[in-house]
């Protein structure tokens, strides 16, 4: 939400102070000139923005997926499969001392403990022993000792991600499957608080059953605690089993008919993306062909999920949110869906190369991507008389979801690429010549001519969209400002899938939208813009220096400089791009930089101004073609390196929105680390 106020009164308020607008100001930054002409044009596409959706830093386990337990089927500590460890290194991978194969180890009950927790008459186990089912083969053994009546209270606590979100007179959706062969007393279930003493009237369990049995319940709050936890009080010595031990509140997205959290739902509305590119990034083609995305796998009833390892931390996701929950997000948000499907090649860190980057890819039956791509595609969008459209309607959506995009593979590329993309493209085309397809290119960070390779596909002319991956640095952007504009206009589409821009914050962040404007300038060529990284939990990555656009706790989502300043270019496309240049001292800046265009919707200008620096400058704008004085609505951005919007410091960063009186030609101060939108017919 932006603050509708008079400029004067903004003044007056002191709220503009380090914003880019400051009209007829004295400065003593030096000065900038602003040319463009109304005379140059290019009609363009407005660029369609939407997200990048990768589990990685517990943005949807601990995150957007509303499940409050830990671990919940005691899978979180399967090692990944296929990889074989052998003297503290994974054996037969490439250089195994490398980033990002850092052998994974996490203790196989992360998530549970007792309380107390010394000298604890329960002990807990995680087991292979009677399995609930072959996809789930642990589960959670509970020893109870005799002297169990000496310690009132005494529990098994599962306190979720850095806690959970307990909430007075808020009710929780709890399940679970316990077996009991030699445990004959009941379990007493409540909510607890951060100390694990009950905050809820307790749910007594009797009469366990020897077999596996499920149940489930609802618990009231009777007090809140944002730390809270679950608490299963035995109440007599002996051995029980837990499994898929799961809970919801009862307030998720859609009147609680959902598994997302409501509030990072409505969140993800007010952006209003375009499309959802999921499931990845590199968890579609993983390390190796059993750790690829097998969406088949992420269907249905939970208890019959198994969950999967990940390439990043906290490298494991119980797939709670799979294919199915995917689809069902697209249509809460409005979203175009962007399904990417693996091709059967593997992420090349994990692959022999010589010195001409040659791989040594595995050997993969590329007929069984290509039925399993035609499978995915038939559950999101086939009828309800085809296997998987049958399957989609027994998990509760019998019509289509709102599927436009296929990517094929997630950042493969070479001759191998070249040959399985074909193949795969000739398939889904025809059987769906509708849906819009995508292809991968090169990712060395050294290979900024990406589409050079294009010709190398066996038909280039099936290349609809090119996906191309950029992490890079602000200086990176300032040099290839104008890359896009080189390109042949009668090649494919632009597609940025993925683009981190490192560096210290604010700057790499006003970089990438420095980026994101040079693609608008080349909306001839229809551009996709994938906005990452999307959200990550607070607690997890506080030390980060990442940026993503919402930071969540277990009670919040925040909205970041980084979401402000996308969201700030999404509401504010153009249909008419004109020639604009920042100059400084007679060269082009690499600081400030500047783009106008038309929104025909409105009839509007649109000049946007990004300063990447942490220092003033007096610009002069002269514009050809514009003279006179304007009317403007001016929407300000402005930060500086030391304030971050983040869930301990909410509400120190949001646009201001103010009314202005802009002559034409005139002159303007451009505040340090900010980014401005002036709309004026």
């Amino acid at each position: 939400m932006t603050m509708e106020k008079d400029i004067n009164k903004l003044l007056m308020c002191g709220l503009l102070v380090g914003s880019t607008l400051s009209l007829n100001a004295q400065s003593d930054g030096h000065s900038l000139e602003l040319k463009a002409d109304l005379n140059q044009s290019r009609e363009v596409t407005p660029v369609e923005y939407g997200f990048h959706y990768e589990e990685i830093g517990m943005i949807g386990e601990g995150g957007l997926y509303a499940e409050m337990i830990r671990n919940r089927g005691l899978e979180e500590a399967t090692p990944p499969k296929g990889l074989a460890v052998k003297n503290g290194l994974y054996e037969g991978v490439v250089n195994p001392t490398g980033p990002n194969k850092k052998v994974f180890h996490v203790s196989p009950t992360i998530g549970w403990e007792t309380t107390p927790i010394a000298y604890s008459p329960i002990d807990l186990e995680r087991t292979q022993r009677n399995p609930l089912n072959d996809k789930n083969p642990h589960s959670l053994r509970v020893s109870v000792h005799r002297n169990i009546q000496e310690f009132p209270g005494a529990s098994v606590v599962n306190r979720g991600f850095f806690g959970m979100n307990i909430q007075e007179g808020e009710r929780y959706k709890l399940s679970f499957y316990a077996s009991a062969p030699a445990y004959k007393g009941s379990l007493k279930i409540s909510l607890g608080d951060r100390n694990a003493h009950s905050i809820s009237s307790p749910i007594v369990v009797d009469n366990l059953e020897k077999g596996w049995k499920k149940y489930e319940f609802v618990i009231t709050a009777t007090a809140s605690d944002t730390r809270g936890c679950l608490r299963i009080e035995p109440t007599a010595h002996g051995m029980f089993q837990l499994d898929i031990v799961s809970m919801f509140p009862c307030n998720t997205w859609d009147n609680g008919k959902s598994v997302f959290r409501s509030d990072i739902v409505q969140n993800l509305i007010d952006y209003s993306p375009d499309f959802l590119r999921f499931p990845g990034g590199c968890i579609v083609h993983g390390v190796n062909e059993e750790t690829m995305y097998h969406w088949k796998e992420t269907i249905g009833d939970i208890a019959q999920r198994p969950g999967a390892w990940s390439k990043w931390a906290p490298f494991f996701r119980s797939d709670g949110l799979g294919y199915h929950e995917f689809y069902e997000l697209c249509e809460y948000i409005g979203a175009d869906a962007m399904y990417v499907t693996p091709t059967g090649m593997v992420c090349t860190e994990f692959l022999h190369r010589d010195k001409d980057r040659n791989f040594e890819h595995i050997d993969t039956d590329v007929d069984y991507y290509i039925q399993d791509a035609l499978d995915a595609i038939e559950y999101a969008i086939g009828d309800v008389s085809t296997k998987w459209g049958a399957e989609r309607a027994k998990n509760g959506h019998p019509a289509p979801f709102p599927l436009k995009y296929v990517e094929i593979g997630n950042e493969d590329f070479g001759p191998e690429y070249y040959t399985r993309y074909k193949k795969i493209y000739d398939a889904i085309k025809a059987q769906y010549p509708d849906l819009i397809l995508i292809s991968n290119s090169i990712i060395f960070k050294e290979e900024n001519d990406k589409r050079k390779y294009i010709k190398d596909f066996i038909s280039p002319e099936d290349i609809e969209i090119y996906d191309e991956h950029y992490y890079q640095t602000p200086e990176w952007v300032s040099e290839n400002y104008y890359k896009f504009d080189a390109y042949d206009r009668k090649g494919p589409d632009i597609f940025i899938g993925e683009l981190g821009i490192g560096g210290k914050y604010p700057r790499s962040v006003l970089a990438e939208g420095v980026f994101k404007m040079s693609l608008e300038r080349n909306g001839d060529m229809h551009p996709l813009m994938a906005d990452r990284p999307l959200m990550r939990n607070w607690d997890f990555v506080r030390d980060s220096k990442i940026c993503p656009l919402f930071l969540h706790t277990t009670s919040k989502s925040v909205k970041t400089f980084n979401y402000y300043l996308c969201k700030m270019l999404r509401d504010n496309t153009i249909h008419h791009s004109y020639k604009a240049t920042v100059y400084d001292g007679g060269k082009e800046s690499s600081e400030v930089y500047a783009t106008l265009g038309k929104d025909d919707s409105t009839k509007e200008y649109v000049l946007k101004v990004i300063n990447m620096s942490g220092d003033p400058y007096k610009m002069s704008m002269n514009i050809d073609g514009l003279k006179g004085t304007k009317k403007c609505k001016v929407t300000t951005l402005t930060t500086d390196s030391r304030t971050k919007q983040t869930p301990d410091n909410e509400h120190v960063i949001e646009p201001v929105v103010a009314s202005a009186q802009l002559s034409f030609p005139s002159g303007i101060t451009v505040q340090p680390y900010s980014f401005t939108i002036y709309r004026f017919k």
